[in-house]
């Protein structure tokens, strides 16, 4: 059971990536509420929905290429 490297490191980078999505998707729904109620304004909630979706998306995909990696479940 010998971990794959260069899928681990891509796993990695998948989570990297999804770090300032956590932080800014939670921020731009805040902004979006506050918007909605001082000027019906929907494009930032709707921005920060799509990028918890995006974050959502990427967390798990990075999640499952590193238990990938350090499981290999790959068939040979």
């Amino acid at each position: 059971m010998d971990t794959d490297r260069k899928e681990f490191i891509r796993g990695l980078k998948y989570e990297l990536i999804t770090l300032p999505l956590l932080i800014a998707a939670p921020v731009l729904i805040t902004i979006g509420f506050k918007a909605i109620k001082q000027q019906n304004n929907y494009i930032w909630l709707v921005a920060g929905i799509i990028l918890a979706i995006i974050a959502i998306i990427l967390g798990v995909l990075g999640i499952k290429i590193i238990l990938n990696a350090l499981f290999n479940t790959k068939k040979c």
